[in-house]
């Protein structure tokens, strides 16, 4: 991720306008209107993330009263923090907050584990785990090409995956 990307993600309002977008196109009085704030704020953060490719314009439509509205789509691009503290802040408050949010018959699994590993041992975890991503990933892009008019057969699924490392020295016992 590069630094002008980090930067764009690096608020929590940018990332919940991310989110928002994935399943449908909004437009800026929507995205205010879902996500409690101003049209104004919205506006402000739209920008980097268009810019930087996780958001994309679609055609302008009328809205009420033949005002002229800007529909935004999420692009699907997925990403991998490495350094960012800013974008690792807000992506954590966002988990958070939508965990909080989930009626607890609606969290499917929540899994903390503390591992002894070595780095290559770490290394070979994250990347099974990304395979085991990018091939859900793969299945739902597939899905969403091929619309079946069925949106119960769809649900909308959030994974969040982090691998952290204690520091060296570090004395804590694995959980």
């Amino acid at each position: 991720m590069t630094a002008a990307e980090a930067k764009a993600l690096g608020h929590p309002t940018r990332l919940r306008i991310v989110f928002a977008c994935r399943e449908r196109a909004m437009t800026n009085k929507e995205l205010a209107e879902a996500l409690d704030t101003t049209p104004g704020t919205i506006h402000y953060h739209l920008r980097p993330l268009v810019a930087q490719g996780f958001l994309e314009p679609l055609a302008p439509r009328s809205g009420p009263r033949g005002s002229r509205e800007q529909p935004y789509r999420a692009t699907g691009r997925s990403w991998e923090l490495a350094g960012s503290a800013a974008t690792l802040s807000a992506l954590s408050t966002v988990a958070a907050d939508e965990l909080l949010a989930a009626a607890p018959e609606h969290v499917v699994a929540l899994t903390r584990l503390g591992l002894r590993l070595t780095g290559e041992e770490r290394d070979r975890l994250v990347q099974r785990l990304s395979a085991v991503l990018e091939d859900a990933l793969a299945t739902s892009r597939e899905r969403a090409a091929v619309p079946d008019g069925s949106s119960a057969a769809r649900r909308e699924v959030t994974v969040l995956v982090a691998v952290t490392t204690e520091p060296e020295g570090s004395e804590t016992e694995p959980d």
